[in-house]
């Protein structure tokens, strides 16, 4: 099956809502049930899938961290490094110790920008995501009220 976007399967069960033909004076619509369903066992398949892509996101978003982490030591290590061979000259020494501090800031400042951005995304793949589910429950609900009234 092709990768099913939550949206569009909420917005193909609201324009079957909308085509419905409205029964007179009591505000409803007649719904063809099999088509509601097919259409929920749809939602139903593309669910999963959604939550695979949030989770796929959530751990780029944990290896994008690991990897500032790591490219941040890697930085601190290759900045201890070089001041230590300019330790004998007291003026060299100064600026170097000057010069691994703002790489370190740097650093540290990049590494949080990264994991800034990378949680925003997941926040914002796993809220669409959220109200999606949200929509979709909401309109399933709907829909098992309506049978229950018709009962």
């Amino acid at each position: 099956m092709n990768r099913v976007n939550l949206q569009v399967l909420i917005d193909q069960l609201e324009a079957l809502v909308e085509k419905a033909p409205e029964v007179p004076l009591v505000g409803k619509v007649l719904v063809d049930a099999d088509e509601l369903f097919d259409l929920l066992d749809v939602i139903r398949t593309a669910i999963p899938e959604e939550v695979r892509r949030a989770e796929a996101v959530s751990s780029e978003k944990d290896k994008m961290i690991a990897e500032g982490q790591e490219q941040a030591e890697r930085m601190i290590a290759k900045a201890e490094e070089y001041a230590t061979k300019l330790v004998h000259n007291s003026e060299i020494y100064r600026q170097a110790e000057a010069e691994s501090k703002l790489l370190l800031e740097e650093t540290k400042r990049k590494a949080l920008e990264i994991e800034q951005g990378s949680k925003e995304y997941a926040r914002q793949v796993l809220g669409d995501l959220g109200e999606a589910l949200k929509k979709t429950l909401q309109v399933v609900e709907a829909g098992q009220q309506e049978l229950r009234k018709e009962d």
